[in-house]
């Protein structure tokens, strides 16, 4: 009987686990830019696209990119950096409209397509990035005046630059057209 009496007050006393919080439920509770990164930071973890669907593969005959749903993303914590980007982006916008949060595409010729989620807080640009395998871009990072301030600024700066052209530019690399900003 003590042993039972333990458990009951053990589930009254401790809130339920958060893989049993659901997503719409935690994005009630997010107030701003800063909880999503917290969330990003301390629970998805990057996991390489093994399908290869990130890559651009040339003019014709592109794949169409799948992705997890923000829900199942939430539920399991891992992900390329398309679904990273894609959870902060309906993240971002469903918290606050004002953020405009947009994906963003980097990527070589003849590479893997990188993603990442801009957002704006006033008329600055920030960048989320926690679909990333190298440690020191993962974050939050700005503000930035706009891509080519955050491609010089920061992106360039933690790499070694490459002998190829850059391609950094808002939308889907291989499905939606660029937005210059």
């Amino acid at each position: 009987m003590k042993h039972a009496t333990a458990l009951i007050l053990f589930l009254l006393v401790f809130e339920p686990p958060s893989w049993a919080e659901t997503y719409d439920q935690w994005v009630s509770n997010c107030m701003s830019y800063r909880d999503v990164a917290v969330w990003l930071n301390d629970n998805f973890r990057y996991e390489p696209d093994r399908s290869g669907e990130s890559r651009a593969s040339g003019k014709a005959g592109r794949k169409q990119l799948t992705m997890k749903e923000r829900e199942e993303t939430f539920r399991y914590r891992t992900g390329c950096s398309l679904e990273a980007s894609l959870f902060a982006r309906e993240t971002l916008n469903r918290i606050s409209p004002d953020y405009r949060a947009e994906i963003i595409h980097l990527s070589l010729e003849r590479s893997p397509v990188h993603y990442l989620c801009g957002f704006y807080v006033g008329e600055r640009l920030f960048v989320m990035d926690y679909g990333n395998p190298r440690e020191n871009l993962i974050g939050t990072f700005g503000p930035f005046e706009d891509l080519n301030d955050y491609l010089q600024r920061f992106w360039l700066k933690r790499l070694r630059p490459p002998s190829k052209a850059i391609r950094c530019a808002f939308g889907m690399a291989s499905v939606l057209p660029s937005k210059p900003r």
